[in-house]
């Protein structure tokens, strides 16, 4: 799908319907990864104005899949009573359960991760 072509709300719609299931394929993840390069290309960091909420759940999972949001950091949050931990924690548990289901595969140029975390 090429998201260039889509309007800004349906671009919108398709992040949120995509990013709102409860559990992702690979499909998803590379619409989901679409959406956030879309939205980059559209806006950068002025796209928060024009995306929300849709431009949030994209960029969280950007923040866990770059690994600028990682476990020990999720902890903290959960520690202070941050109630975006939980969003974090969704979205790592989304992508570690498609990973065990072998449906997803890394971002390209990182490796697959198959390890467990604890």
């Amino acid at each position: 799908m090429n998201m260039r072509n889509l309007s800004r709300d349906e671009l919108v719609a398709l992040a949120q319907q995509t990013y709102r299931k409860s559990d992702w394929t690979q499909d998803d993840l590379r619409v989901l990864r679409a959406c956030w390069n879309e939205f980059e290309q559209r806006g950068g960091e002025n796209a928060v104005m024009f995306f929300r909420p849709a431009f949030w759940g994209v960029l969280k999972l950007h923040e866990v899949e770059s690994r600028e949001v990682d476990e020990d950091y999720v902890r903290m949050l959960e520690r202070t009573g941050s109630e975006i931990a939980q969003d974090y924690r969704e979205i790592m548990r989304k992508l570690e359960r498609a990973r065990n289901s072998d449906l997803v595969q890394a971002p390209v140029g990182r490796e697959q991760h198959t390890s467990k975390r604890n």
